[in-house]
């Protein structure tokens, strides 16, 4: 027999602690369940005292702030997958999850989820307050899955859809942060030569009666006006910074900034492939779910984040739901012609989920090269602005001190 402390919720919602003993956890979270307990909190040991308790109560309060991420719902996913293709049930498979997790918030939220189950709901119904761990694509999925009676392949697949968004993700992070931090050092490594250094020695040699070569000379003038206009250069900076964020909150500004993006000439590139394998991908899997194509398409609405696609896959549904194909339904500027005429083809084979996950397979592969390309292009760029200013600064340096010592 062992002794197990617990933290509950009673039926009028307050706090309930206390100890009991039972031969296993599993006898003890039955026991407190008998009572009409909600468990929040199960400790094997007696309840501490002083600074250990309360040093507990914190950690188990922070950890209930922290918010579930991508990876504790992909285990999430896996995991129900893998219990309701063992027979499992799925109060069973969520009473298991939310032993199992260490997430104190993904463990309540099962919690609630189970109670909602034990109620009559179903479990779309019960998930559906959830939205920190189900979003509206994870919904319709769990609908159908029931419908189907495939929510084990609806979780998996679930759990693929997100584990291919991160992927794409951290690509395209890993592409521009290394270009992106080498050029913010090399700037203020620039800026503070120009402006502490280089004034100082220039300084120096004026002081000897020496004029000053043309080259330091520019480098002075730039120096001089860093120096009076910098602060206002920060400002603009820091309102580009802010004001972007906002404006993209209008719109039709949104529209126009995102297709401005889109055709930039590599970057662009790099996000069409990118967009296009996360919705292809996701059009795939809802099709194969047994959603209909109009159904679909608005779910894709929500996933994609440039405000062009967006706007073509909401006039597509529009167009669908009037009684047109889904190839002519996507003929729009915005989109890939390799979709549509991917799309004429899975409707002519009758394998339109097939033919676009064959589809987000070729875009990711596109996303690898254009992520090669840019790299490739980036380092050259600044390799060249870098060392072509670095350069350009030292040699306006030792011409002066050519210069001053020659007397030439």
């Amino acid at each position: 027999m062992a002794s197990y402390t617990y933290l509950c919720l009673s039926a009028q919602g307050q706090e309930v602690r206390g100890q009991l003993d039972a031969p296993d956890e599993i006898e003890a979270r039955r026991q407190l369940k008998s009572q009409g307990l909600k468990m929040l909190d199960l400790q094997e040991g007696r309840m501490g005292v002083g600074w250990l308790a309360l040093f507990r109560q914190l950690a188990y309060q922070l950890s209930k702030m922290r918010s579930i991420g991508n990876n504790d719902k992909v285990m999430f996913y896996r995991q129900m997958q893998l219990m309701i293709k063992a027979g499992h049930t799925l109060l069973e498979a969520l009473s298991a999850c939310a032993r199992l997790t260490a997430r104190a918030r993904l463990a309540d939220t099962l919690e609630r989820i189970a109670i909602g189950i034990q109620r009559g709901s179903s479990l779309s119904m019960a998930c559906r307050g959830e939205k920190e761990l189900f979003n509206r694509l994870a919904l319709k999925l769990i609908e159908a899955g029931e419908a189907s009676g495939e929510l084990g392949a609806v979780f998996e697949r679930l759990a693929a859809l997100l584990e291919r968004s991160a992927e794409v993700r951290r690509q395209l992070i890993t592409a521009l942060t290394y270009p992106a931090f080498v050029l913010l050092v090399s700037v203020g490594v620039i800026v503070y030569l120009v402006i502490k250094i280089i004034p100082i020695f220039s300084n120096f040699l004026q002081g000897r009666g020496k004029a000053l070569p043309w080259e330091a000379q520019t480098v002075m003038d730039i120096a001089d006006w860093l120096t009076r206009w910098g602060w206002l250069m920060g400002c603009l900076a820091l309102a580009i910074g802010v004001g972007l964020p906002l404006l993209r909150r209008v719109p039709a500004a949104c529209l126009v900034m995102d297709r401005l993006i889109l055709k930039l000439p590599i970057l662009g590139h790099a996000l069409i492939a990118a967009t296009m394998a996360q919705v292809t991908w996701t059009f795939g899997v809802l099709v194969k779910s047994r959603l209909t194509v109009l159904e679909a398409l608005r779910i894709c609405v929500q996933v994609v984040g440039n405000a062009a696609f967006a706007r073509a896959f909401t006039r597509a549904a529009d167009q669908v739901l009037t009684g047109k194909s889904l190839a002519v339904a996507l003929e729009d500027p915005s989109l890939p012609r390799l979709m549509r005429h991917m799309a004429a083809v899975g409707e002519k084979s009758g394998q339109v989920d097939t033919v676009m996950e064959s589809l987000g397979l070729h875009y990711q592969r596109e996303l690898e090269a254009r992520i090669k390309i840019l790299s490739a292009m980036i380092e050259p760029v600044l390799v060249l602005f870098i060392g072509g200013t670095v350069g350009f600064v030292y040699y306006a340096f030792f011409k002066t001190v050519l210069t001053v010592t020659t007397g030439a």
